[in-house]
């Protein structure tokens, strides 16, 4: 991403309160664009944001560069349940703000650190880990974090390392989370171990709830474009129970067993149904029951333009010992999703992500599934007078 000179920009010469002020306007412009005014919790999280950016602002007019690190803002997490914003509100600060500054989605940092390690000498002992947090900081001013969640131990190292260093370079982090800090790695096994860098993220940043009562991507405002949705992503189906005729009028066609192959898009070996560079077809357990991860999941969406995950079990029969296999169901969505790539899921059914009360699946995740996944039609069920799908 090119970084925007800061000193060239006459935002810098501007007193830190003029500063903030046009970047509260600005924001309160493009929702107005958007078709929205902004609700109480966004106009908060957009007070404190536009504060922060004078600080940032005013920082970098500071004389000596001793000051300047001894000023260093503190940082921002939003969070709150899914539709309600977050990640837009960011991204309006985001262009408004003159400084040098990097957008990171949390796939998008895993991704790179997978990269930045893979075969690299000293990978296993964090110096490759290192390198690439370095990467990721150097040269900027801010950072700005999107979608943070840590449902691993080593992904909670990751980001323990990532905040570490963040704090000795003296740069500032704005984060957008579905997760309030006490709600990171929730597994009880683990929770204890992140409880460190959980009192650091309190420590070091201002924690701010935008929990609207909309799920925008659910119910949008008239005319509102927040949150839009993915439209590739969008025009992926949910089909139950599968029928061959339902599958057809969609042009998918149940692949025969001499199509299987295996892959191994990192380092776990996965049996699918079929691959070719159009359309990925593998079943929930074939992806999900076994050890992959979200690096698998980035590697398959650099390499397919669409996926089928057929036996897709219900949600509303889930128990716990189905609760891993969500989670991986849970970021393989996000990744699609972000990715913008039609999901067909096929199952029995009933494929519910709204039933409340699902054993074994998290709330806030069960609650992103729901949210992303209601934005995929349904096919209708076989009938004698049926239309086309999606009518």
């Amino acid at each position: 991403m090119a970084l925007t000179p800061p000193l060239a920009s006459p935002w810098h010469r501007q007193r830190p309160k003029a500063v903030g002020a046009a970047l509260l306007a600005g924001i309160e412009h493009d929702a107005g664009r958007s078709g929205f005014a902004l609700e109480p919790s966004q106009r908060a999280a957009a007070e404190r944001l536009a504060a922060f950016g004078a600080s940032v602002t005013g920082r970098r007019r500071a004389l000596p560069t001793t000051v300047t690190r001894a000023r260093t803002p503190r940082s921002i997490y939003l969070h709150g349940p899914v539709g309600r914003g977050k990640t837009w509100l960011m991204d309006s600060f985001y262009r408004g703000l003159h400084a040098r500054k990097r957008r990171v989605h949390f796939h998008d940092f895993f991704r790179s650190l997978h990269r930045g390690t893979h075969g690299q000498q000293g990978a296993g002992d964090g110096t490759a880990i290192q390198r690439s947090v370095d990467a990721l900081l150097a040269d900027i001013d801010v950072l700005f974090f999107d979608e943070f969640h840590v449902h691993d131990v080593g992904d909670g190292m990751f980001m323990a390392r990532l905040l570490r260093t963040a704090a000795q370079r003296h740069v500032p982090l704005v984060v957008t989370s579905n997760y309030a800090p006490d709600e990171l790695l929730p597994n009880p096994l683990w929770h204890d171990h992140f409880l460190p860098t959980i009192e650091a993220i309190k420590d070091m940043m201002d924690v701010l709830v935008v929990s609207g009562p909309s799920d925008f991507r659910r119910y949008p405002v008239a005319g509102s474009s927040l949150d839009a949705a993915p439209p590739a992503f969008s025009s992926g189906r949910i089909i139950c129970p599968g029928s061959a005729h339902q599958l057809g009028r969609l042009g998918l066609f149940a692949p025969p067993a001499s199509q299987s192959r295996v892959l191994t898009p990192t380092t776990q070996p996965v049996v699918v149904k079929n691959a070719d560079p159009d359309l990925l077809w593998v079943s929930f357990g074939s992806l999900f029951a076994g050890l992959t991860s979200t690096a698998d999941y980035l590697a398959l969406a650099d390499a397919y333009k669409a996926w089928v995950i057929d036996d897709v079990p219900s949600p509303a029969h889930a128990d716990a010992s189905m609760a891993p296999a969500w989670q991986r169901f849970s970021n393989a969505v996000d990744v699609l999703y972000d990715q913008d790539i039609p999901l067909f899921l096929v199952g029995v059914g009933p494929l519910d992500w709204d039933a409340a009360g699902t054993d074994g699946v998290q709330p806030v995740d069960l609650a992103r599934i729901a949210s992303r996944l209601s934005l995929l039609g349904r096919s209708p069920a076989d009938t004698d007078n049926e239309g086309p799908a999606g009518s």
